[in-house]
């Protein structure tokens, strides 16, 4: 018992070796995708190239305007394997991946440390946050299955603009933000959110219902209408993914639509004023001149990097395609993708929607920019491809940690949440071992290469893989998933209790005290 209580009082050193244990076992015993010699798909046909060659493959060949938002951590592969005179060979590059991930989760644990003592977090709530960053599929399977790979970069990312944000370090905000360019597509959208509105920002509600009720309604009539157009009048179909049921299609797209319509409402209630209030807001910010040198200076980067640097007119993902994609993650079944993110991330999202009434307020405490970022998350959300979504998990990870502060659960709460969250990762599950073939000469694990559509059966081994990919989900283990999800709905709410009327910690007064200090910057 005094050991537990010890770990329980120490979270950042017990996911610090956590996490370079579990890296360690993997480097020892490692369950790689074996596609490609284990660069995977996108790693394979963009980026394995600028990790071996990089200036030939970025100057010379040329990047697409998509896939050169992701290059910096091949980028830095390359250079520093150069700088230490390693040959660049496939072992090389995979092993220094796996050593790299590891590195960027430890620095997820130090600036999580750091964000939740500035907030003035207390051990459930720190707890939680560790859970939601660290123990899921995501990170104890995915990035390990496939190390070479950007995804847990983006999560560091996302994280440190996030702490730079709320703790007022302006100039950091901007340097993880020009990083950010070359690290993933949404990062422009949420640090322009970030860098435009002061920390803690807020303008009254008062008079904001119209406007939010025009907000709600235009995002979630507008997906509609997206939907239809695309299925029914174009009659555009995606047959990269798991099969759509067609007959269910009217009821998976009125649930995204209302899924859209109920949450952004609740933020916008949270977040909007009426519309003097948020013209006064647009003269405040419009004044703000070292803000928008910043912003054009982030702006202009991204320009250059993907309309300069960037080929155009091959792009991996264009408009339409990334709609089209959008659409069908949506839709092909019937909220699939609360489901998936569900079962990727875990804790944050099942917290999410057992005490959703009580976001908004969370939301409104952390101010306008955070609010925004998370009014992304939401309306991008809607893809059950969880894996587009990882600088943005640090906002969702943060508001649940708030919650918990206010709920204020026992430690057992936080132990069956770790386990459960272990069990949810599948970093227990060694995918390879599903194919009696790997290692032999052309083995395309995961990939089928039989008849089309088998790698969706029941009884095969594919799926060991591609049930963690929302869209690419068989029927079945999206069922069982569904399954487990309205359980997980029923036990944490059983382990975190009702939540308290008012704040139990002193997380708002301290919240509110910055609330104050930042908001003599902006006058709204």
């Amino acid at each position: 018992m005094i050991l537990m209580m010890n770990i329980y009082r120490n979270p950042t050193l017990f996911f610090t070796a956590f996490i370079l244990l579990f890296s360690i076992w993997y480097t020892v015993f490692p369950d790689i995708i074996p596609y490609n010699g284990g660069f995977g798909f996108e790693g394979a046909f963009f980026y394995e190239a600028v990790a071996k060659n990089c200036y030939e493959a970025v100057v010379v060949q040329g990047i697409n305007a998509y896939s050169i938002q992701r290059i910096l951590p091949f980028v830095v592969a390359h250079y520093v394997l150069r700088g230490l005179q390693l040959p660049l060979t496939d072992a090389v590059i995979l092993q220094y991946f796996m050593l790299y991930n590891a590195l960027v989760a430890v620095a997820v644990i130090y600036y999580w440390h750091r964000l939740s003592q500035f907030l003035g977090l207390g051990l459930a709530a720190v707890w939680v946050g560790y859970l939601g960053l660290l123990i899921s599929c995501a990170t104890l399977k995915y990035d390990l299955y496939v190390p070479f790979t950007y995804d847990r970069t983006a999560l560091l990312v996302g994280l440190m603009s996030l702490y730079y944000h709320l703790a007022g370090h302006t100039i950091r905000l901007l340097l993880v933000a020009l990083a950010s360019l070359a690290v993933w597509p949404t990062a422009l959208f949420c640090n322009l959110l970030l860098l435009l509105l002061p920390p803690y920002s807020q303008i009254p509600t008062a008079g904001n219902r119209s406007i939010s009720r025009l907000w709600a309604l235009s995002s979630g009539f507008g997906f509609v209408a997206l939907c239809v157009y695309v299925v029914y009048i174009k009659r555009i179909h995606d047959a990269t993914i798991a099969p759509t049921a067609t007959a269910w299609l009217p009821l998976s797209i009125g649930i995204a639509g209302a899924y859209l319509v109920i949450t952004q409402y609740a933020i916008a209630r949270a977040l909007l004023g009426n519309s003097a209030q948020l013209r006064q807001m647009g003269k405040a910010l419009w004044v703000r001149r070292g803000t928008w040198l910043a912003v054009g200076l982030l702006v202009s980067c991204y320009l250059l990097l993907t309309k300069v640097l960037g080929t155009q007119g091959n792009e991996h993902l264009n408009g339409k395609t990334f709609l089209v994609n959008i659409v069908y993650g949506a839709i092909n079944r019937p909220a699939q993708f609360l489901i998936s993110h569900a079962s990727y991330y875990g804790l944050p999202v099942v917290l999410a929607l057992v005490y959703w009434c009580q976001v908004g307020g969370i939301i409104r405490q952390l101010g306008l920019a955070v609010g925004g970022v998370f009014v992304l998350l939401l309306l991008l959300s809607v893809n059950s491809e969880t894996r587009q979504l990882p600088n943005l998990l640090p906002v969702l990870v943060l508001v649940t940690a708030l919650l918990v502060q206010q709920l204020a659960p026992p430690p057992r709460a936080i132990a069956y949440s770790l386990l459960i969250g272990l069990v949810l990762s599948k970093g227990w599950l060694y995918i390879n071992w599903f194919d009696s073939t790997l290692g032999q000469l052309n083995d395309k694990f995961p990939i089928n290469v039989g008849t089309p559509g088998a790698e969706y059966a029941w009884n095969s081994p594919y799926q060991a893989y591609w049930m963690n990919i929302g869209p690419w989900t068989s029927n079945q283990f999206l069922l069982i998933q569904g399954i487990v999800l309205l359980f997980l709905l029923v036990v944490v709410r059983h382990l975190y209790g009702t939540p308290l009327l008012k704040q139990n910690s002193t997380t708002a007064a301290r919240t509110e005290q910055k609330h104050l200090l930042f908001r003599s910057r902006l006058s709204l």
